[in-house]
């Protein structure tokens, strides 16, 4: 697939189906986030895969932003491998996140699946409930699964080039 054709279909999932994900699926969504640029290639994420009841429960205990996906990945980062430049980020595990959750999103897409990045749940109900340990920074989830529908319009409203871009500076 062609990547920006990739990148303009891939949106924010609020609806999935209850059809599984496969274990193939879920693996090459997995290596995409592996393999993902990291500042000083400290590759310091770290993916906790939730499925099937037990799990899912978990999840739901923690946002209720899951919008039925079969699968959830909580991203996180571990503090003390990530790599730190404190005159232009405390921590580049938050951009290294970014980067990992992106690919993983473009790949599930690719494979025909949808997702959504969640940013809005309670860190601290991840934390107990995933007995997550104090040198791991959870940052945000990625649901995955089968669409029920297709985006919203608003998915299509993007801004000009004209408003986002400025060259040579202000």
């Amino acid at each position: 697939m062609d990547i920006m054709q990739l990148m303009r279909d891939r949106y924010s999932c609020r609806g999935f189906t209850d059809e599984h994900v496969g274990e193939a699926e879920l693996a090459s969504i997995l290596e995409a986030g592996r393999i993902a640029p990291s500042a000083c290639n400290n590759q310091p994420w770290r993916f906790i895969v939730l499925q099937g009841a037990e799990g899912l429960a978990k999840v739901d205990g923690c946002t209720k932003c899951r919008y039925g996906a079969p699968v959830a990945v909580l991203v996180c980062f571990d503090k003390d491998a990530s790599a730190k430049n404190p005159a232009v980020t405390p921590d580049y595990g938050w951009i290294d996140c970014g980067l990992a959750i992106m690919q993983m999103a473009l790949e599930a897409k690719a494979l025909g699946l949808d997702s959504c990045i969640v940013g809005a749940y309670d860190p601290s109900a991840a934390r107990v409930a995933l007995n997550i340990p104090e040198n791991l920074v959870t940052y945000q989830f990625l649901m995955l699964g089968y669409a029920e529908k297709g985006p919203v319009r608003m998915h299509f409203d993007r801004r000009s080039m004209e408003e986002v871009v400025i060259h040579g500076g202000f």
